[in-house]
């Protein structure tokens, strides 16, 4: 695929916290967490005087926690075209409402569809009789794999394995409904992985330090977010805090400005901040053998990018990027104009063919992979369906029907990462 496309070499950086729903949020929106709010997948607000639970339905379709600011790729492509319809598969923020748009076609992660039916899903909201243009879809493997055994793990690979199988599979049925030739695919994510160590040395003990009835944490491992019970206990806490060893320990107006991760009400008041392969634990939290959310500079924690598909040059390559160039991105290749965002185009545009005037995107197909065993990363995919103007006003009364150019022979398919070549793949 990478022969095919383009690529990012040492893949992107995203944004500090390095956990799912921040960045996915991110990714769709092209803003830093303290613009958009989602600030963890766990989080408190001090005016709602609430708890966020990102995986909880009612928290995750509750527009109060998601309509804060941030335009989602999916708002802005129903915002600007009445012809143009949006479908989200499991994303977070996709259940809610944000300035007054529900995405077209929509289903929770929740819903309990297998891989598979999410994909056959999609394709179909692609193909019925009033398409989406626009479609997401996240995929939850090999998080969990990875959390349960590490990164490193052979449960990893094997599940590393199933998802090339699963994206031959999206490849074969966009190609069955003759989408692919018109697709644009980009392939990113939210978060990398590292490994824990379950030793005395790695543990951050908040046990040791602190009185477990003094305060609370939302975020925990393996930055913790604390909040004292009382603001007159905030100062001795801060106190206990300072000077264990492998950690940072800031007040909230004391984040560096580089994290971009202090301007919003919904921060933590004292944020913990180990380095990589330290934990925190406190009230004998379980140990895990993999996790992300680390400082977002390191490389473990960053995504691959790859994408492919007629706005991509052909064997094109830039060297990193930012996450938040996604969504201006996204805006380029369906001919929108972007919602305020912290991203750009100045790099990502060495990935895209120069196109005439007279040539339009007509959508967008994300769908985000979990895969940590290269770069330290994990994948999603992005399908941009493009139309000439002409066939986007017969979209608007039939299905999809669009002529086949370019064939994919299923038994020529190169794996996933192939890049055409026969090198060595120790390094895999």
């Amino acid at each position: 695929m990478i022969s095919d496309g383009g690529w990012a070499v040492k893949g992107i950086k995203n944004v500090f916290l390095t956990k799912t729903f921040p960045n996915h949020f991110s990714i769709a929106t092209g803003l830093y967490e303290e613009s958009h709010g989602i600030v963890g997948n766990v989080m408190f607000d001090p005016l709602f005087n609430a708890t966020f639970h990102g995986w909880l339905p009612n928290d995750g379709a509750n527009s109060s926690w998601f309509d804060d600011g941030g335009e989602p790729i999916w708002v802005t492509n129903q915002k600007q075209n009445m012809l143009h319809r949006s479908g989200v598969m499991a994303w977070p923020g996709g259940m809610a409402t944000i300035k007054g748009f529900l995405p077209y076609r929509k289903a929770a992660q929740q819903d309990g569809f297998s891989d598979k039916q999410k994909v056959d899903n999609v394709i179909e909201w692609f193909t019925d009789e009033y398409p989406i243009n626009l479609g997401l879809l996240y995929f939850d493997e090999p998080d969990h794999t990875g959390h349960a055994f590490g990164p490193d793990s052979e449960q990893v690979l094997q599940k590393i394995f199933e998802l090339d199988e699963l994206l031959g599979y999206i490849l074969d049925e966009l190609e069955e409904h003759n989408l692919l030739d018109h697709t644009n695919i980009i392939l990113t994510s939210d978060h990398g992985m590292t490994s824990l160590l379950n030793d005395t040395e790695h543990i951050v003990d908040l046990d040791r330090y602190l009185d477990f009835s003094t305060y609370f944490v939302t975020s925990k491992s393996p930055v913790a977010a604390i909040y004292p019970n009382k603001e007159e206990l905030a100062e001795e806490i801060y106190k206990n805090l300072t000077g264990i060893p492998h950690t940072k320990v800031y007040w909230r107006k004391d984040i560096p400005a580089g994290y971009h991760y202090k301007n919003n009400r919904r921060i933590p008041p004292i944020l913990l901040e180990p380095e990589e392969h330290y934990w925190v634990r406190y009230n004998q939290t379980a140990y895990i053998a993999g996790q992300h959310g680390y400082n977002n500079s390191l490389q473990s924690m960053h995504p691959f990018f790859i994408a492919m598909g007629p706005d991509f040059k052909k064997g094109a390559k830039v060297d990193s990027f930012s996450n938040l160039d996604i969504y201006p991105l996204m805006c380029a290749l369906l001919r929108l104009k972007p919602a305020p965002n912290n991203g750009s185009l100045e790099i990502v545009s060495e990935l895209l063919e120069e196109r005439s005037s007279d040539s339009a995107t007509f959508g967008a197909y994300l769908i985000i992979l979990v895969f940590i065993g290269l770069v330290g990363g994990v994948f999603s995919v992005a399908a941009c369906q493009i139309h000439r103007r002409y066939k986007r006003r017969q979209r608007r009364v039939s299905s999809l029907s669009l002529p086949h150019t370019f064939h994919y022979a299923k038994s020529d398919r190169m794996p996933l990462m192939s890049d055409g070549t026969d090198e060595d793949d120790e390094d895999f």
